[in-house]
Order: C-alpha cells, then structure tokens, then sequence
C-alpha cells in the first residue's frame, strides 16, 4: 500500500530534534561571520598552489616546503594543525584558481565560498528533480536534511570543493539516465579533480559498453593531463600519482589517515595507527578489490538507466568509490546525499520508511564528525556505510535481478507503486 504522508510524522519530528542540535555549529558560523573568515583552514593549499602557478613556481606545488612558504605568505601565520597544508590534487585545477589569486586572501575566500552556496543551489535543484515522485512533506524534508548534512557546512566552513564533485556525480547520474551519455562524460570531467573517485565509474561504465561517455570524457581527460604538464613540467605532473599514495602514510600538513571515512580510516583504526602500516596497506588494498568485485556483481545484467533499480545501483557505485579512495575525509562523504535521495525517490512506497531510516541514521552519524574517529578510536562511519549497502542489495537482489521497470513521470506521481 501507498504511504500516506501524515505517517512521515513520526520521522520528521524526531529528525527536526535533531537538526536543531545540528544547524547549532552551521548557524553560529553564518551569524558571527567565521562562515567567511575561516580560510585559515583547508583554502591556504589551493590558494598558495594557484599563485606558485601564478608566478610560475608551478613545479613545486608537491614539495611541502615550498608549499609552506607560500600558504605562510598568503595568510600571514602557519595554517592547518602542524603549520601546513599539502596540496593534493591535480596541477589543472591549481591553474583554474589561478585567477582568484590575485585577490588577498580573505576576498579570494569569500568569492570561493559564494561559487561553492551558488553549486548548493544547484544540488538543491537536482534533489528537486530527483523526487518530483514523493509527497511534497518528503521532498521538503530531504531537501533540508541536504542542506544541513554537516559535511556540507563544514566543507564550506574550510574552504573545500566538495560540491564540485556532488554537482558532477549527480549530474553524470541524471544525463546518463535521460540518454545523454556525451553530455554525462563532460559532467564527469570536474571529478579529476579528485581523480581516484573516477576509477569505479570508470570500471562500471566500461564493463557496461557505455562507449559514448569515453568519447568526451576521454579527450577531456586527455586535455586536463596535458595542461598539468604544460604547466608543472612532466616531472611535477609525474610525481602526482605517486605523492598522493605516499599521503596515507603521513600523519601531518592537512593528512591524517586515522580520521578518513573508508577502508583507510577503518585500517588504521584496526591497528592503532595513525597512518598505514605495510600490513593495513596490504588490507586495504585486498579490501578494496573485493569491494570492487561485490560492485560488479550488483551491476550484472542489462543497464537500464531509466529503471529504479539503476538509482540502487547509483547509490552502490557511490559507497564503494566513497570507501575505496584513498583520500577521503569528512566534507567528501556528501558524494553520497543526493545518490541516497535518488535511492529513496526509487523504493517502492511500501519500503520507503525502513530505507529513509536506515539513512537518516547515517545522517546523524556524520553529525558526530570525527569525534568518534579521534576520541572514541572507533570509525563508525564506513562499517555503518558496509551494513547499508549490503542490506541494500539483499533486499533488492530479486528488485535488481528482474526486468527494469520504466521511471514514472511527474503526471504519474500519485500512482506510486506498492
């Protein structure tokens, strides 16, 4: 039978208690104004690498002294918790930000943080879109438990880009999913940014024969490794790989693999350490191919974009590349909000309330930050993500393994089946 949705109530409430604990910290940061002060966190790393760039100093943007130094110019005192940031991502996007550094580094803050409010907007769109099916009390709900997620104000309030990467992720979802797969390669493009979250995607798609989303996504990538050598010189744009494999065994300059949300944080919660040892490395490597492995068995069988059962699918390939990145913090665990919206605007009504509970229970995980991570030495987040998806595919392996149901259209909303 269909959900009626007075009987969201007893959900709601209990969930507006909490986000009131929740929008405490958000609040309080958009009211005294540290929402727009707070670059002394994560934005030095980006800002510095964009004017090492500038000045064409570019080649050292992986060499931490140098780093050091400029991060130390820009903001006029040592920033992060051991006096600096590494800069982990690709040359390109350094190069992009290239212009904002020829702003102080408050105003470059400022403009960063107001481009990241305006891809919210964006997300908020996307969420509107993905659950034109649900009851509109529903809808209203997921939207603000979107907003509220805290790795979302806590990625702006250090200057991060995850909504770069959830705008990309869901839209790939979306134009894949209307038969857009040209357009859906281009939208994947942003995720090189944070290019190790491109290796699932990557492996479903080809092991699907999705073909035309390599024919953009290929020759984009192409043109993105290029630009980074042009402008760090091979030797730089070489030791990128290599660098960033090398950062889980650091305990320093803006890494800390004990505090990471997937197999990384778990292992070196299991042994103790705040870095990878070589026998985590090892666990974490077997751990991730077999995730791998688990991922490619959920995907058999014919895709079929326009069915429910690829949001499911979506969702899966958004846990295993959230749990087998090797650099993976708090703020990058948005990746799987709209994903998980996508899920629940795909169950069927008479199982919706059991799916939106077990969320909303990671939810108020993420809420706890690192707490349970530093404190606790306990990383409750990524089992928490292992259990869902595996009960989620349980559930669904008969949903998954029988013929695709088309998406029902906006007209077709009250005919939600049971």
């Amino acid at each position: 039978m269909t959900m009626q949705p007075g009987s969201w109530w007893w959900i709601t409430v209990p969930a507006g208690l909490v986000l009131a604990v929740l929008l405490r910290q958000p609040g309080m940061a958009l009211l005294d104004g540290s929402l727009w002060t707070g670059y002394h966190q994560d934005f030095p790393a980006l800002y510095a690498a964009a004017q090492m760039i500038a000045t064409g100093s570019g080649h050292d943007i992986y060499n931490m002294s140098a780093v050091a130094a400029a991060e130390l110019q820009a903001a006029g005192h040592p920033v992060g918790g051991s006096g600096a940031l590494g800069y982990f991502n690709p040359p390109f996007f350094a190069l992009l930000l290239v212009p904002m550094s020829s702003l102080p580094m408050a105003r470059a803050f400022e403009l960063w943080i107001g481009l990241n409010i305006a891809l919210l907007a964006v997300d908020l769109w996307m969420l509107w879109r993905l659950t034109a099916r649900l009851p509109t009390l529903l809808r209203s709900a997921l939207a603000l438990a979107f907003v509220t997620l805290y790795p979302v104000t806590y990625g702006l309030l250090i200057g991060q880009f995850s909504m770069i990467l959830v705008t990309s992720w869901m839209a790939a979802f979306l134009l894949i999913r209307s038969r857009h797969e040209r357009w859906a390669g281009l939208a994947l493009a942003p995720l090189l940014i944070k290019p190790e979250l491109l290796v699932p995607v990557v492996l479903i798609l080809a092991f699907k024969r999705r073909w035309r989303v390599f024919t953009t996504l290929a020759p984009a990538a192409i043109a993105l490794v290029a630009v980074s050598v042009a402008v760090v010189g091979p030797h730089a744009a070489l030791a990128y790989p290599g660098y960033l494999l090398s950062s889980t065994k650091w305990q320093a300059n803006g890494n800390a693999p004990n505090v990471m949300f997937n197999w990384v944080g778990m292992a070196a919660m299991f042994w103790g350490q705040p870095t990878l040892v070589p026998l985590a490395t090892v666990g974490v490597a077997l751990l991730s191919l077999l995730t791998l492995g688990a991922l490619l068995h959920a995907w058999r069988g014919e895709m079929e974009p326009e069915s429910d059962r690829f949001a499911v699918q979506w969702y899966l390939l958004t846990a295993v590349a959230v749990l087998i990145d090797p650099h993976l913090y708090l703020q990058d665990t948005v990746l799987l909000a709209l994903p998980a919206v996508a899920l629940v605007a795909a169950t069927p009504a008479r199982r919706r309330a059991a799916v939106v509970v077990a969320l909303l229970g990671g939810w108020a995980l993420l809420a706890l930050g690192t707490y349970p991570n530093e404190h606790l030495k306990l990383n409750l987040f990524a089992p928490y993500l292992v259990i869902v998806s595996v009960a989620l595919a349980a559930l669904w392996r008969t949903w998954l393994a029988a013929p695709a149901l088309p998406v029902a259209t906006p007209a077709l909303a009250g005919r939600d089946a049971a």
